[in-house]
């Protein structure tokens, strides 16, 4: 079977059988590699893709629909989307940066950003401790634990959501190691969001 690998320009993707790939955001211009090409090709300059293409409806966007409502609604729908307008109604997905909304309880992140954020949070604890722990000057610092506990949560219901779990695994014993060390739910995306690995 015909394996297809295709590249945002940065990265490549695959392999991916033709019926995974019809899943994956490919547009007319994505880069497209399988055994046989001798360099990658945009998608809309191979035959078994015009089939495809010929599939995709074109968006439907009222003209009166208010601009900023129609990107509310996108925003708060696929907050890291971005739709193009090649005339496919094609929604291209921006890999999420690391940190990029770490007060946010919705979500996924990667185990790497959880175990950072593992040794932020504990560095942060000792640091506040080392203060407040022998002067009554600094007792004040005790308030940033607040927001350390609320980042370390927001985090851990992210990573939770990653592996496909609800947020409140997370105050189970023990099951914070587990989140840095187990995998991630495998597909795109499941019912919390689209993979941060993708």
């Amino acid at each position: 079977m015909k394996k297809y690998f295709y590249s945002d320009g940065k990265e490549k993707f695959g392999p991916f059988s033709f019926e995974e790939l019809k899943n994956e955001p490919i547009t007319k211009e994505t880069l497209i590699w399988f055994e046989g090409l001798e360099d990658w090709k945009p998608a809309k300059d191979i035959i078994e893709f015009e089939e495809l293409f010929k599939l995709i409806p074109p968006p439907i966007i009222p003209e009166k629909m208010d601009l900023k409502t129609t990107s509310a609604q996108s925003d708060s729908q696929n907050s890291d989307a971005e739709v193009i307008d090649d005339n496919t109604g094609s929604v291209i997905y921006k890999r999420q940066g690391m940190f990029s909304n770490p007060f946010s309880f919705k979500g996924r992140i990667r185990r790497l950003e959880y175990g950072i954020s593992f040794i932020i949070v504990v560095f942060l604890m000792a640091f506040i401790n080392v203060l407040t722990e022998d002067s009554y000057e600094f007792a004040w610092l005790f308030l940033a634990y607040i927001p350390t506990y609320w980042f370390f949560f927001a985090q851990g219901a992210k990573r939770c959501h990653d592996m496909g779990y609800n947020g409140w695994w997370q105050i189970i014993p023990f099951f914070p190691l587990y989140m840095i060390f187990g995998k991630a739910e495998e597909g795109i995306s499941n019912k919390y969001g689209r993979n941060p690995k993708i």
